[in-house]
């Protein structure tokens, strides 16, 4: 049984806090703002997984004003880094100017440019690379991320569940949005059929894939 009242997701958004200090602060202007930023329930789970993970280097694509790169900074074991990828100017600044201000410029390298291709560009092996990007271009990256993705390492995809309408038949969602509809079922197939991967598909935020690479 899938869990969708609507009642039952707002009172487990009251109960869970905001981040704290600074990184709450902004968490709470990107809510407010309407900025697409991962949602509380998202956030926690991740707490959970990236804290008992202690990751030494992660992948972003996808970076919006940059509260998960800050976000999953805080659980970097020593030495580690966040690396994360978006294309947006505007995104772009705003990521910037918050991860100075959070203190996190040390920790954090940003890469300016096309996910697709700085994907396709990157070397070497991450422990944790979230995926929070155009949803549409799951599918494309997916390669890339199984080669940079370290064994044991974690593959996190956000939003996969297009507001719930990913369980429609095609005729029942929007034209516009059918394109995306039919790359995130071929993004989700791939991923539960892949041998090397060992994946299970949450409800929570707007749906997410937690995978881990076990050869």
């Amino acid at each position: 049984m899938v869990i969708s009242d609507e009642g039952l997701k707002n009172y487990i958004d009251g109960v869970l806090p905001l981040r704290e200090g600074e990184l709450g602060r902004l968490q709470e202007y990107g809510y407010k703002e309407g900025y697409p930023i991962i949602p509380k329930d998202t956030a926690a789970l991740m707490a959970v997984l990236l804290s008992g993970e202690k990751p030494k280097n992660i992948l972003e694509l996808g970076t919006a004003i940059g509260f998960s790169a800050c976000f999953m900074a805080d659980f970097l074991a020593e030495g580690g880094r966040v690396t994360t990828v978006d294309r947006y100017p505007l995104m772009i600044e705003e990521a910037k100017k918050n991860i100075t201000e959070l203190g996190k410029s040390e920790l954090i390298r940003m890469i300016e440019g096309d996910i697709n291709e700085v994907v396709r560009s990157l070397r070497g092996e991450f422990d944790v690379i979230f995926m929070d990007g155009g949803k549409g271009q799951y599918i494309n990256i997916l390669p890339d991320c199984l080669r940079l993705l370290r064994k044991g390492g974690l593959l996190i995809a956000d939003d996969i569940l297009l507001d719930g309408e990913i369980g429609k038949d095609r005729l029942g969602i929007k034209r516009r949005n059918r394109t995306t509809w039919s790359r995130l079922r071929d993004f989700i197939d791939a991923l539960v059929k892949n041998d090397r991967l060992e994946t299970s598909i949450l409800t929570i935020g707007g749906g997410m894939a937690v995978c881990r690479k076990v050869k």
